[in-house]
């Protein structure tokens, strides 16, 4: 590889891994016009509650996400790429955290799930459902700019239980900010 290859690589990489990560904060910030600028208009998500076309994924999974969790924090961790020219394979690690809505439980764990906890003195109400899994993308770099043609969602375990949330005492009384979805987080309005 010479040195100029070696540059564009690099510079593919770290494009590639932007977009991987962007996906990441338009879902949990809920904000379907950044989802939709992960995929090119013609891509395909494949995730299990929804299979085709992505720009339809994108307001699907982010009214989705508003209906059934309260909070969600997706984090990648281990990215391999394979680049060939305008085209890359990834696969990338997943670990997610949702707070699940309480009136949604029943409906995302079922009556099995549901039945387990009755009678025990748990808080029935709030539940957290961790998910580890891998996004297999195959993303296409058109006109300098990369993004998915398609992702296929692999889940590899999940845990579900109900919640341990504690937010008004103790320490957990002082910690401020707290996340929001969309215009609300911090992260719109401090910055640098």
């Amino acid at each position: 590889m010479t040195h100029a290859e070696e540059i564009d690589d690099l510079i593919a990489r770290r494009d590639i891994y932007a977009v991987l990560t962007r996906y990441s904060r338009a879902l949990d910030r809920c904000d379907v016009e950044l989802m939709k600028s992960v995929y090119w208009p013609d891509g395909s998500d494949h995730h299990g509650v929804f299979d085709g076309n992505a720009a339809e994924f994108a307001e699907f999974i982010v009214r989705e996400i508003q209906n059934w969790f309260e909070v969600t924090m997706h984090a990648l961790m281990n990215v391999h790429m394979e680049i060939d020219g305008d085209t890359a394979c990834t696969e990338t690690y997943l670990f997610a955290y949702h707070k699940v809505r309480a009136e949604k439980a029943p409906d995302i764990f079922g009556a099995r799930y549901m039945a387990m906890f009755e009678g025990h003195g748990l808080d029935t109400g709030h539940h957290h459902f961790y998910f580890g899994g891998r996004y297999l993308d195959r993303l296409e770099r058109r006109n300098g700019e990369w993004r998915i043609a398609k992702r296929q969602v692999v889940m590899d375990w999940n845990d579900n239980h109900p919640s341990g949330e504690i937010l008004t005492q103790g320490m957990f009384a002082t910690l401020r900010p707290r996340g929001a979805r969309g215009a609300g987080d911090l992260t719109f309005s401090n910055r640098p």
